[in-house]
């Protein structure tokens, strides 16, 4: 399963989870502290202090500051683009998908 470390009130991270919703991904969704040093789950997993950052099984895009057009590209190569152009009309209608699924924690103290 995809996780996400992130913000609520971090700008960068705001349009990734847009994204991820609109894609009807499931993911687990990691609170980070604002204080960087605070950041320790985040710096051992993915290397970096930044936000936001995504780790997609052995895929570890990290963080950038100020930056998440790595994840953007990366979550519509994976998933597709939500927004390509629809199939022509008369195309049978893709079958409903389930709606994904978000977990939430802070990120682990230690």
């Amino acid at each position: 399963m995809l996780v996400l470390f992130q913000r609520e009130t971090c700008p960068d991270c705001k349009p990734v989870r847009e994204l991820l919703t609109k894609l009807q991904v499931s993911y687990i969704n990691i609170n980070v502290p604002k204080p960087r040093e605070e950041r320790h789950e985040l710096i051992r997993t993915t290397g970096s202090k930044f936000i936001p950052a995504l780790v997609d099984g052995a895929t570890v895009i990290p963080g950038k500051l100020r930056e998440n057009a790595d994840i953007i590209a990366y979550l519509k190569e994976r998933f597709g683009d939500p927004d390509a152009v629809a199939p022509p009309a008369g195309a049978a209608p893709a079958a409903p998908e389930a709606e994904a699924a978000v977990t939430t924690r802070p990120e682990s103290v230690g």
